[in-house]
């Protein structure tokens, strides 16, 4: 049961998943990546081919905790237009109102936090979770306490360097923990996957009710499936899907998301 979660969207998309025996699929954009037109169509083909939850990206001129794959992502989309924008708020509008997922709201500090970007989203019904990952854990509570009755989740971060105590403080009070199955910046073509039963082991008994996502490296089928395997309710696919847009790859996109998604079906995540 996800009693914790806050969005009701958020909710249905898991209980829907765990109905059909299979885990979420969470797939990361960049808004405006590679321009704004192209962007919604990369958006919908991944939610088609079966993105169970859209993680949506907010420009930023430095993205500095991502790699060189997302990184020239956000330059592209700035260069579209798609800053915080009218230009990317009405791309967020068409999204919510034609591709029936929810929707996750990554953003560095800077531009949906101290601009003041997350509250318009909020406001205007836009968003269902906030992914801040250069804000502390102090901020993300604050925030969680600010949008939690507006049926906003707020995702928390932790990754295998963390110790046990370190560990029980971030789930305590959590709806959505977000794991990385390595420190350091998205896309590493060097990282590995193979602790995430051990990191989902030590995790799963602080988080009774909230959702457990895995991502950073999982950048094949193969490698949603190995998280998927180790427990995870859901898997986090963000560089390898930013790269099919980088070249146009629209139809290749699709296959993949496809792919990635049997890899989520007859699930051993919770009932």
């Amino acid at each position: 049961m996800m009693s914790s979660m806050r969005s009701p969207l958020n909710v249905e998309a898991y209980r829907a998943a765990q109905e059909r025996g299979e885990a979420l699929l969470v797939g990361y954009l960049v808004a405006g990546d590679p321009t704004i037109e192209e962007s919604f169509e990369m958006i919908q083909a991944s939610a088609q081919a079966g993105i169970d939850i859209i993680e949506l990206g907010v420009p930023s001129p430095d993205p500095f905790i991502d790699g060189e794959v997302i990184k020239r992502a956000h330059k592209r989309a700035l260069d579209a237009g798609a800053s915080a924008s009218e230009g990317l708020l009405d791309l967020w509008r068409r999204v919510r109102r034609e591709v029936p997922r929810p929707i996750w709201a990554m953003g560095y500090k800077n531009e949906l936090v101290d601009e003041g970007l997350y509250r318009r989203l909020v406001s205007e019904g836009l968003i269902d979770a906030l992914v801040l990952p250069d804000s502390s854990l102090e901020e993300q509570i604050r925030i969680q306490r600010e949008v939690g009755e507006s049926g906003i989740d707020v995702i928390r971060f932790i990754n295998s360097g963390m110790d046990d105590a370190t560990i029980r403080e971030i789930c305590d009070g959590a709806t959505i923990i977000y794991a990385q199955s390595y420190s350091g910046t998205t896309g590493d073509p060097m990282a590995s996957v193979n602790g995430l039963s051990v990191l989902c082991d030590r995790i799963r008994p602080h988080l009774p009710e909230g959702l457990l996502v895995a991502g950073f490296g999982l950048r094949s089928p193969d490698r949603v499936g190995k998280a998927v395997q180790s427990g995870f309710d859901g898997a986090v696919v963000g560089s390898v899907l930013v790269s099919r847009c980088e070249n146009r790859e629209k139809d290749y996109l699709y296959r993949l998301v496809a792919e990635m998604k049997l890899e989520t079906m007859g699930s051993s995540t919770r009932g």
